[in-house]
């Protein structure tokens, strides 16, 4: 869809096009109605002075006096031309140009309506003026006076081509005008659009700039800037209280499961045991939860720092699957770690590992028993290294990838069947996006779910 900006600079284009064509069919219609107008007075003052002049004589002598007729000089014309013929088309004066190309039929003869007629002689336009006339003896005549149009027309080509010039011209100017002018008009606009693109929970406290001119574009500013505020506070209202609810509900539950596990060793009968060891599970649950809810306070409000250092990643791949390796068992799950390269990387090497302890228990969690989960190591390419996780078990759908690191976001066939609060892989990415990478996923149905994390190699992080 075109832009706003786009429209305009066509709109004016196309209205300043049209005023310019208008304007210049007006002015090459006056042009050539004056040009012809003057002609035609021209021609017809000549008609005029020849018909005096054959009317004298033949009415003093009765017959044509070529020489004095001869000597009627036109004004204003080119190339003048003459020719006399009777009502029944015999020729009194013949002029072989005009009768070659011309010849009137017989109701022009027989017309009492003197008219104009543009004709083309050869390879020049001329003007025609007939007119019929009477002599004293009322013998009715017809006089044809001609005369070279083609410059009238030279002029008028010329004032075309000039058009056609101008007009192409005209709309460059125009159109370049109006972007120039649309994209003066809409620089806040634009400086607006990408302030708020910028603009996301991480950075609330930011404010569009404020235009100086005080029209509709300030006040559309100062409205977004207000509805910012809003939110800003909204959201620190909301942070505060995920904060202070996590740190409450975390010591009770911190002393709930230690009363528990201390209950759990004076009991005697399996199954007061077992209960207390489902409650112990549900608490380390919600208490992962709350430490959860914690560090997304923390990364919504710019808290979550890390703690550079230089990590091996290929041991710390090593660490991460020995510390799942207990759960993959239970499972009879087998990682496969391969390593094509021994990389060093500066990074935050506790919030790196808590990335791939998460994602190698989802790996577990998901996959089929008595399957293979292959964690890879790439070699180092263009600056970065590129780690991929790939499990054997239910595939994502593919109108869900988009979804699956959304915070709090688990399908309905996953929720029935896994635990989990929906925040693991939210909170992965957003570390691994804090060290300059990307995770993404992609899922092969009935075959297997890709994870891979690229990280760039000794970059500048957050």
């Amino acid at each position: 869809m075109p832009a706003i900006k786009t429209k305009i600079i066509f709109a004016y284009t196309i209205v300043f096009g049209a005023l310019l064509t208008i304007f210049a069919v007006i002015i090459y219609r006056s042009s050539k109605e004056a040009a012809f107008s003057k002609l035609d007075a021209n021609l017809k003052s000549y008609s005029v002075s020849l018909q005096t002049e054959i009317i004298e004589d033949f009415s003093e002598r009765n017959k044509l006096d070529l020489k004095e007729i001869s000597l009627i000089q036109p004004h204003g014309l080119s190339n003048a031309r003459y020719q006399l013929i009777d009502t029944n088309g015999h020729f009194l004066l013949l002029d072989s140009l005009i009768s070659r190309n011309f010849v009137l039929n017989a109701s022009d003869l027989s017309s009492r309506t003197s008219f104009y007629k543009n004709i083309r002689l050869g390879s020049r336009h001329y003007r025609i003026f007939v007119t019929p006339f009477e002599t004293i003896e009322d013998s009715l005549f017809i006089l044809e006076t001609a005369t070279s149009a083609h410059e009238a027309y030279e002029d008028l080509n010329r004032l075309f081509y000039l058009f056609i010039l101008l007009i192409p011209t005209g709309l460059i100017i125009t159109g370049f005008a109006a972007y120039l002018i649309s994209k003066a008009a809409f620089k806040p606009m634009t400086r607006i659009v990408n302030t708020a693109k910028h603009i996301s929970v991480k950075n609330l406290d930011e404010r569009i700039e404020l235009p100086k001119a005080k029209d509709e574009v300030r006040v559309l500013a100062e409205t977004l800037n207000e509805m910012i505020e809003r939110l800003d506070s909204s959201f620190k209202s909301q942070r505060i209280f995920i904060a202070n609810a996590s740190h409450e509900i975390k010591t009770p539950l911190t002393v709930i499961q230690m009363q528990l596990e201390a209950l759990k060793k004076n009991l005697s009968r399996n199954d007061d045991k077992q209960t207390v060891e489902d409650s112990i599970g549900e608490i380390e649950k919600l208490t992962k939860l709350t430490n959860s809810l914690l560090i997304l306070e923390k990364l919504d409000s710019s808290q979550y720092k890390l703690n550079l250092e230089q990590v091996r990643i290929d041991e710390l791949l090593v660490d991460c699957i020995q510390s799942i390796n207990k759960y993959a068992q239970i499972r009879n799950i087998k990682i496969n770690l391969s390593l094509f390269d021994a990389v060093e990387i500066n990074a935050d090497k506790d919030k790196l590992r808590s990335v791939f302890i998460n994602l190698l228990d989802n790996a577990v969690k998901y996959s089929f028993p008595d399957s293979e989960i292959n964690f890879t190591l790439y070699e180092l390419i263009n600056n970065e290294m590129k780690i991929t996780l790939e499990n054997c078990g239910p595939s994502i759908k593919p109108d869900e990838e988009e979804y699956i690191f959304k915070r709090f976001y688990r399908s309905n066939e996953t929720r029935a069947d896994v635990g989990g609060s929906g925040l693991g892989l939210a909170i992965a990415k957003e570390i691994v996006e804090l060290h300059g990478g990307s995770l993404n996923v992609k899922s092969i149905e009935g075959e297997k779910t890709i994870f891979t994390v690229i990280l760039p190699f000794n970059s500048e992080y957050k």
